[in-house]
């Protein structure tokens, strides 16, 4: 009986350890690669970070010091690239307000094709 006990402890055990890695292993991947293309001083925390295994592209928010704002989505592409929300302020002329607004609206395309869970 004991060792029935103690083998299914293990595989409890193993199953978990399994279910953790196969969760957060990728988030971790996702955080050291952004973290790696951020200068060196700033210091970043990170929240609601994911990673989509259909599309291979990890999405979060990033808290860093030294930005320009507080916290910025952003997206980690398959090759590499990283990509943050516009923060620009839809203002100017009429040209200017459609631009800032189409910039705007590729990266909430480049967020739903990429980033929503499938």
């Amino acid at each position: 009986m004991r060792a029935l006990v103690c083998t299914l402890v293990g595989l409890a055990v193993f199953a978990g350890c399994t279910a953790v890695w196969w969760f957060y292993w990728p988030v971790w991947q996702v955080e050291m690669q952004v973290k790696s293309k951020l200068p060196p001083s700033g210091v970043a925390a990170f929240s609601n970070v994911t990673y989509n295994r259909s599309t291979r592209t990890g999405c979060g928010y990033l808290n860093a010091t030294g930005a320009p704002r507080a916290e910025m989505h952003f997206i980690l592409m398959p090759d590499g690239s990283l990509k943050f929300d516009p923060d620009e302020r839809v203002q100017g002329s009429t040209l200017q307000q459609l631009e800032v607004l189409r910039r705007h609206v590729d990266y909430l395309a480049l967020v739903y094709a990429r980033c929503a869970p499938t």
